[in-house]
């Protein structure tokens, strides 16, 4: 099911997107994908207000996902980042998750699936963090959280799902949640809503205690959020290989980049 792992590919950073899936691997089987993301914005959310500010965005990011058992599934992620064009570039936050299969339930739609997920996050490099060009935040990251995903006879499926996500300081915690809706037949076809959201922190540009100085840890303790929708197309090429394409849109945000994004990749299991 090499749709188990297209959700991996709309991001070069862990916790987007929904991180984990409704799909499970068997016992002993696997997937592994690469894809190549392009961001381009214009404008920034400064706290939440929108104004001028450029960045663009390349990532190369390895993904695989591993069924340890029918019920338990581990998977993990490499994203490579270069942003404006070598301004700063580098390896920035891998991330392992483990999935396990709480219920499946056949229903009068079909069937019902509930998972809970643990993942956890930690740079790979020692990138900068107080410059607007940075690839991350430099922060220990944790995620629980509860997926249930509702598969209907004629293939369509809708995935919904929410999670807490435990940060080290100065960066402030957050949660995530999204609906995706989507058709896993001959070939695979979503789309999907998307919001995190941060508890406190400082403003890029803020004022008084808003303001990111450095005893409230620079752009570390900067608070990060946003509502994205996307869409992502699948199609097996052979045997045991397929390849994908996606975009993604940020509708609003809180210190992030109003990004249009579009992706490609491969997936081999």
């Amino acid at each position: 099911m090499k749709k188990s792992l297209i959700i991996f590919f709309l991001s070069g950073s862990m916790f987007a997107q929904g991180p984990v899936d409704g799909f499970m691997k068997k016992k002993k089987e696997f997937s592994l994908g690469m894809s190549f993301t392009s961001e381009k914005a214009s404008q920034l959310y400064s706290g939440p207000n929108l104004g001028s500010g450029g960045r663009t965005t390349r990532a190369v990011s390895f993904f695989g996902i591993y069924g340890i058992t029918d019920k338990i599934n581990v998977q993990v992620g490499i994203p490579y980042l270069d942003v404006n064009k070598g301004a700063q570039k580098g390896f920035q936050d891998g991330s392992i998750y483990l999935k396990y299969n709480v219920m499946t339930k056949k229903n009068k739609f079909g069937e019902l699936r509930a998972m809970l997920a643990a993942g956890y996050a930690d740079p790979l490099s020692q990138y900068e963090t107080n410059i607007s060009s940075s690839i991350g935040q430099m922060a220990l990251a944790g995620d629980g959280r509860l997926v249930l995903h509702q598969s209907f006879t004629s293939n369509i499926f809708a995935n919904l799902q929410g999670g807490y996500l435990f940060k080290s300081d100065p960066t402030p915690n957050a949660v995530s949640s999204s609906l995706k809706i989507g058709y896993a037949g001959n070939i695979y076809v979503d789309a999907y809503y998307e919001i995190i959201h941060a508890f406190g922190g400082t403003d890029y540009r803020g004022e008084g205690e808003l303001r990111p100085t450095a005893d409230r840890g620079g752009f570390k303790g900067l608070g990060f959020g946003y509502q994205k929708i996307g869409g992502t197309v699948y199609y097996g090429l052979i045997d045991h290989l397929g390849v994908f394409g996606g975009v993604s849109y940020i509708l609003d945000g809180r210190n992030a980049f109003k990004n249009t994004g579009l992706n490609i990749g491969f997936v081999f299991e």
